[in-house]
């Protein structure tokens, strides 16, 4: 009978790095997630949007493109960050919730009735929270997009015909994202993520 304690095929998975012995992991299933909106809108209208979401993107950016002209060539270095809007949908419930909900951040970043904007940043931005949950909706590390407004908030279109369900497409521009571990700690640290000597990577 074979020994099941010798019995270690998993370690063959994968890309081998430097010859260590390593087991593949579970990857991260794009369902575990969890999105909060922190002062959107009035009352519960964020936590009516988190229990009833179908898709929400991760923050993402890019640094803009700097070069400095050489006699014979150039260097590049990163210039200014900028952030990219952020799009989500959300199913409309029956009772209209979600659109109300939106529609009450709308207000509040422009009173469509009186014809008039926000007094002042605080009146209206909102703060956003993604967390990567695992199996059992722990959070595992979490962005916090801060300085939020709603772009855009568009309900589908009616049918006759169909029975699929309607979604209300967003759109969020933000001033700034931190990404966070699941104790609170900023994502990197001070001096993690440098690599010193390429020594240290055994790549030389």
């Amino acid at each position: 009978m074979a020994d099941i304690n010798n019995i270690d095929t998993l370690s063959k998975f994968g890309v081998k790095l430097n010859g260590d012995i390593q087991r593949a992991k579970f990857y991260h299933l794009k369902t575990r997630y969890r999105a909060r909106f922190i002062g959107m809108g009035v009352t519960t209208d964020g936590d009516n949007l988190t229990m009833t979401m179908q898709k929400f993107d991760t923050p993402k950016g890019n640094f803009e493109t700097k070069t400095v002209d050489l006699v014979n060539g150039q260097l590049k270095y990163p210039g200014k960050w900028t952030w990219t809007d952020l799009n989500f949908t959300v199913f409309n419930t029956y009772d209209n919730t979600n659109y109300k909900a939106l529609y009450n951040q709308i207000q509040r970043q422009r009173n469509i009735y009186e014809q008039t904007t926000g007094d002042a940043p605080n009146n209206y931005k909102f703060t956003t929270i993604f967390e990567h949950t695992d199996g059992h909706q722990e959070t595992l590390s979490y962005w916090v997009m801060e300085g939020c407004f709603l772009q855009k908030a568009q309900t589908g279109d009616g049918e006759n015909g169909t029975h699929d369900y309607m979604t209300i497409d967003c759109t969020i521009s933000f001033d700034n994202a931190t990404l966070y571990d699941a104790d609170g700690n900023q994502i990197p640290s001070a001096d993690s993520g440098v690599i010193h000597d390429l020594v240290d990577a055994k790549l030389v």
